[in-house]
């Protein structure tokens, strides 16, 4: 493989993994969040009120994340992409 396909094979290595960090920013959100709450809940004795709470705001922020960087990566592949229009190898 010459320089060039290997330097493409790893930003898109570099992309994907990207990508799948921010699909995951929801689900670590609300179970970072929840695991808060639940603690808080432990001490206070407060039957599940603040993991309910910041479980859900957890998801909120995360989905906020998501679509924050999903837009960001996005912009990154087409500006990406129009560098390289001439470009036969693509």
């Amino acid at each position: 493989m010459s320089d060039e396909s290997t330097r493409r094979a790893s930003q898109n290595q570099a992309r994907q993994a990207k990508a799948w960090s921010i699909a995951l920013d929801p689900v670590y959100g609300m179970i970072g969040l929840g695991a808060i709450g639940y603690g808080i809940d432990y001490l206070a004795d407060s039957a599940y009120r603040w993991t309910i709470i910041l479980a859900i705001t957890g998801l909120v922020v995360g989905f906020y994340r998501f679509v924050k960087e999903a837009l960001d990566l996005n912009r990154e592949q087409v500006q990406s992409s129009a560098r390289t229009d001439g470009d036969p190898d693509t």
